[in-house]
């Protein structure tokens, strides 16, 4: 059972269609904790459309607002922007609306492949610790509820209730820093060490 804990009663969901996101949104539901969602469409990949689609259905089914912005086509794509941009997006939408807070579904491994390439840039005790559950900063309060659940286990919830789900293929292209170390180092690690 994946329980998460959520104080606030105003909350935006980061939503992307993917494994982590879909759990937590349906994990939400499951505990009756209110909220919204809002995504991006990168438009970097044939599914990006489809996983907006998705997002609408799911929000018009269990009576969520949702929130969508384009990716500006004529910019240069890295991962950098793309947080910037997202980020500055969901804040935006937060403040317009009064939400209290921002709900992502950073997981263990995530936290684990910070960690990591925090470390391989040489960074100091605070960046390397930088990872928590809940923080508040500029009035937001930001949830990661998930960070003591692995991919693993979250992809196990959905199979079980069979809830759709899509994956970014992306997420395996190790020109990506953050790929070639979940690749190479981090999955590895969770497999054996993860309790």
């Amino acid at each position: 059972m994946i329980s998460v804990e959520v104080q606030t009663q105003k909350n935006l969901l980061a939503f992307s269609a993917g494994i982590d996101s879909t759990a937590l949104f349906f994990i939400l539901l499951k505990q009756q904790i209110p909220f919204d969602i809002a995504i991006v469409n990168y438009h970097q990949r044939q599914s990006s459309n489809d996983e907006v689609l998705y997002a609408q259905q799911l929000a018009s089914k269990y009576n969520k607002n949702i929130y969508i912005k384009d990716f500006p086509k004529d910019k240069k794509f890295s991962e950098k922007l793309a947080r910037d941009f997202r980020y500055d997006f969901f804040e935006e939408i937060i403040k317009e609306n009064g939400y209290e807070s921002l709900i992502t579904a950073h997981q263990l491994n995530d936290k684990l492949e910070w960690f990591l390439m925090q470390l391989s840039s040489g960074a100091g005790v605070r960046e390397l610790l930088s990872m928590t559950d809940v923080y508040k900063k500029n009035n937001i309060t930001y949830y990661k509820p998930l960070l003591n659940y692995d991919k693993k286990h979250l992809q196990s919830f959905l199979d079980s209730e069979n809830i759709k789900y899509f994956i970014d293929e992306t997420n395996l292209d190790q020109k990506y820093k953050r790929n070639y170390i979940r690749k190479n180092f981090s999955n590895e690690f969770l497999e054996q060490y993860k309790d």
